[in-house]
């Protein structure tokens, strides 16, 4: 069977299709009007076009181009970082708590969370953990501290080489350097407000009663006496927690004996109750003569009506909650963190007397601050 295209070899006849027919002449030329009609409709819409593109910018032409998200850099020091602090029971105080709290809201790109390093408030563990990577008590895990809150008087020691610690001794303490101060801690001799006590001298031959079996403590209030000419040994010490408040409040000790915050919950407490107590003043002498044994202890002016039946302003002797961290901790992200220490802190605290910049270097060496806190103390004038 032939499978071929069937191409004739002849002239067709031509086909009729419903009416219409083709032929195989050439058809007559005629005008057409549709590529002019055409032309003149797209010359009209590209001359309006154009006049409405510089007229009303934007309905017409090129669509405007949509925005490109951009990424804003994270700063160098971006991560996430520990705040160490010594304390019982691995228990951080509250102070620590409010710091780090308002680091992690008010520097961009870092998040500070507490850690204890050891449950017997030993603040050599902790600035050992500023030097190198220890052992987590909780968990076991491995890790470094990247700043320390603790008192001064431990820095002092830390630095002089006198500060006892469960662990290994820092290696090299001068690299252990200073932040700031945060907040001022007193010594404090709270008598009746109708004792016959009123000043350091008249301790002698008292009985005094200290809440806490704590050592430092009891060193500071024998310090303060023999600077102020009072053998400690002539003060009657009772230092069972479990009477200290009953033992002043029945009449039984004279004095008590308080190592604190400036206002302070034992304080608080004899108001709410109805007892009337004040504080003894310590001379600013006083204070100065213990700044020469340790630089540490320095004097505070406490302003009239902060205490209970203070009516004018008064001296005391105060040491410092001070931050401290290595000398490798970037400087940059250091002098942000001060800056939110004296700007920024007292927003975060309820309890703590946050101090002014101006206290930030109260008992410190100007050698022994980080470089990063030098910045911002010296915009501020007080280095």
């Amino acid at each position: 069977m032939d499978t071929s295209p069937n191409v004739p070899d002849h002239p067709q006849e031509p086909q009729s299709y419903q009416g219409f027919q083709a032929t195989s002449e050439a058809p007559k030329p005629r005008r057409s009007r549709t590529p002019l009609i055409a032309g003149a409709a797209v010359l009209a819409v590209v001359l309006l076009g154009g006049v409405l593109h510089r007229t009303l910018p934007g309905l017409v032409g090129e669509p405007e181009p949509e925005p490109v998200a951009v990424e804003e850099a994270l700063a160098a020091y971006a991560g996430e970082y520990l705040l160490g602090e010594p304390a019982w029971h691995l228990d951080t105080s509250r102070l620590a708590q409010e710091v780090a709290e308002a680091w992690t809201e008010h520097v961009d790109d870092v998040g500070f969370s507490e850690q204890v390093a050891h449950d017997d408030f030993d603040a050599g563990i902790e600035f050992l953990a500023l030097e190198e990577r220890i052992e987590a008590p909780k968990n076991g895990a491995d890790y470094r501290n990247d700043v320390v809150l603790t008192h001064n008087t431990w820095y002092a020691q830390l630095r002089d080489g006198s500060l006892a610690s469960d662990g290994d001794p820092v290696q090299n303490p001068e690299d252990i350097k200073v932040l700031g101060n945060v907040e001022p801690w007193t010594i404090q001799y709270v008598v009746k407000a109708d004792s016959d006590i009123h000043t350091l001298e008249d301790l002698a031959g008292a009985r005094m009663v200290f809440p806490w079996a704590d050592t430092e403590g009891l060193e500071q209030s024998a310090l303060v006496l023999l600077a102020a000419g009072v053998d400690p040994l002539s003060v009657e010490v009772l230092t069972e927690e479990w009477l200290s408040r009953d033992a002043f409040v029945d009449g039984s000790a004279d004095v008590l004996l308080q190592w604190d915050q400036v206002s302070n919950a034992e304080l608080d407490h004899h108001e709410r109750q109805g007892s009337e107590v004040r504080v003894l003043e310590i001379p600013e002498e006083v204070g100065e003569t213990l700044g020469l044994i340790d630089p540490s202890y320095t004097n505070l002016t406490v302003e009239a009506g902060t205490l209970p039946n203070q009516d004018e302003d008064i001296n005391l002797v105060a040491t410092w909650e001070t931050l401290y961290a290595h000398a490798d901790l970037d400087d940059e992200l250091v002098q942000e963190l001060v800056r939110v220490v004296y700007e920024d802190l007292g927003e975060h605290t309820r309890y703590a007397d946050v101090t002014p910049v101006e206290s930030a270097l109260a008992g410190v060496d100007p050698d022994d601050v980080h470089p990063g806190a030098a910045r911002y103390l010296r915009e501020q004038g007080v280095l």
